[in-house]
């Protein structure tokens, strides 16, 4: 009998519920207002991790995101690549740095796994991380910096374009790790799906602007070669007047942060150099600069002529040449003064003469 009386309820209770839900409506009906504040609070809610959904996915990547963006994410994708010469650093290491003329005057195969400082910000060595677990050591490990992330407060989030690091921890990091950042970054968060949002908003108008005129935006044009591009920009004529923050406790940071790489990555079979990228001569911070990082890095800073930058840190098709032999001079150097590592067949003595000469930073 109290089975009986139970089911009995329960079945009374279906036609309850549902004339509930038509009386829900209609009293949303009348009220309008309501309807507005639930659709106004649901949509972020709901549109947020959408579109961080969106920005971590292949189809982001290839749809929306920028030559930096790609060629930062192209590195977890290299497996079994034999390179004597491992290149990593900032942006200053994506555009300055040519493989392939580092490898004309050394005779070491070399390769560049650069990505940007906002990837470094977000996500540290990630990348060097990864690529080392899928790939041989390399003899030589050059890491360039620009003088700028020597400096502690370069490498906190409100500082830097956080996103294309973010993106990286996303598609790369852990997903603990991952979803951490989220919630204790809950602005920059939200700020990573606008961004998702307006890059495929962005790059879908050009491709409808492609198809009508037939004319491609000269960043599309960007090819990037073993790591390294030059962006299309025209040489720079004058520096930024806005001095950049240098910290006021000296070198600390930016020793401790050589010295780390030196001690984690260093094995009886590798050589690991921590440079500082060249920047303008007329550089406000050159002479700060020259001082902090002197003895820290593994080489000293170089000023160059405005003219070979095509904004404050990134460099020109010339410029590139310039940095590039630079480096090249730097590493047969240490070839010959660690032997161990030196597994070249003869080079021409001219070539590597002449790689030990000054540098001539005017155009010809």
């Amino acid at each position: 009998m109290s089975q009986t009386f139970e089911i009995s309820s329960s079945v009374s209770s279906v036609p309850e519920k549902a004339q509930a839900l038509p009386a829900v409506l209609r009293w949303l009906r009348s009220h309008p207002e309501v309807v507005y504040c639930l659709f106004v609070v649901l949509l972020p809610v709901l549109a947020i991790p959408a579109f961080i959904a969106l920005g971590k996915s292949d189809f982001f990547l290839h749809h929306g995101a920028s030559v930096w963006v790609q060629s930062n994410d192209a590195v977890f994708n290299m497996t079994h690549r034999n390179c004597d010469v491992l290149i990593f650093g900032d942006s200053t290491a994506m555009t300055g740095i040519d493989p392939e003329i580092v490898e004309g005057s050394t005779g070491f195969h070399v390769c560049n796994i650069s990505v940007t400082n906002a990837v470094l910000a977000v996500t540290g060595n990630l990348t060097l991380d990864s690529y080392l677990s899928r790939n041989p050591h390399p003899r030589v490990l050059v890491v360039q910096l620009s003088p700028d992330d020597f400096q502690k407060e370069n490498r906190v989030w409100h500082h830097t374009i956080y996103a294309e690091g973010l993106l990286e921890l996303l598609r790369h990091g852990s997903p603990e790790e991952a979803h951490k950042v989220l919630f204790e970054h809950p602005h920059e968060a939200v700020a990573f799906a606008g961004y998702a949002a307006g890059f495929s908003a962005y790059y879908a108008i050009k491709d409808v602007w492609f198809r009508v005129t037939h004319m491609r935006p000269e960043e599309d044009t960007v090819q990037v070669r073993n790591g390294f591009f030059t962006p299309p920009s025209p040489p720079r004529t004058y520096c930024d007047s806005t001095p950049t923050s240098i910290d006021q406790g000296g070198s600390t940071f930016a020793r401790s942060l050589t010295e780390n790489y030196r001690s984690h990555y260093s094995d009886q079979n590798s050589v690991v150099l921590v440079d500082v990228a060249p920047i303008p001569s007329c550089d406000s911070n050159l002479k700060a600069f020259t001082n902090q990082l002197q003895g820290v890095t593994s080489n000293n800073l170089q000023a160059l002529p405005i003219g070979l930058f095509n904004d404050g840190r990134h460099y020109t098709a010339f410029g590139s040449r310039v940095v590039s032999t630079l480096l090249a001079r730097q590493i047969n150097q240490v070839a010959l003064e660690n032997p161990s590592i030196d597994n070249r067949t003869p080079l021409n003595t001219q070539t590597l003469t002449a790689t030990l000469q000054p540098i001539s930073a005017t155009q010809p």
